[in-house]
């Protein structure tokens, strides 16, 4: 409920509005959760509040793929594939998000963070 007043108010002063893929459970790690919790803000924005779609940006959760962790190692595909479907799904909303976290497990590796951000 707290996620429709605050979303009614942004509409009302004619705000856009960032998402981040958050839900109940914590933070989106996987491809899957990603689009799950985007739709279902998507959801809950264009067909409940009314909210114009053109004005949600959803941020995906771009989380960190050089921990040297197995279960980290989907991260960046995840983000990427995420990315496509929820464009697909969630007609003309935008995406951000924060690629320098990509980067974050590669600290001192200069080589790499370079190739990253190029």
């Amino acid at each position: 409920e707290l996620f429709k007043e605050q979303a009614t108010l942004l509409k009302k002063h004619g705000a856009a509005v960032v998402v981040m893929a958050f839900d109940e459970e914590g933070q989106a790690a996987t491809e899957e959760e990603k689009v799950r919790i985007c739709k279902r803000s998507y959801d809950i924005l264009v067909d409940e509040v009314k909210f114009p779609p053109e004005d949600i940006v959803f941020d995906p959760n771009v989380l960190t793929i050089g921990t040297g962790m197995e279960e980290h190692a989907n991260y960046g595909v995840d983000f990427i594939k995420a990315t496509k479907r929820i464009k697909e799904i969630c007609p003309y909303v935008k995406i951000s998000g924060g690629i320098s976290n990509l980067s974050f497990g590669f600290r001192g590796v200069m080589k790499i963070r370079e190739s990253i951000h190029s």
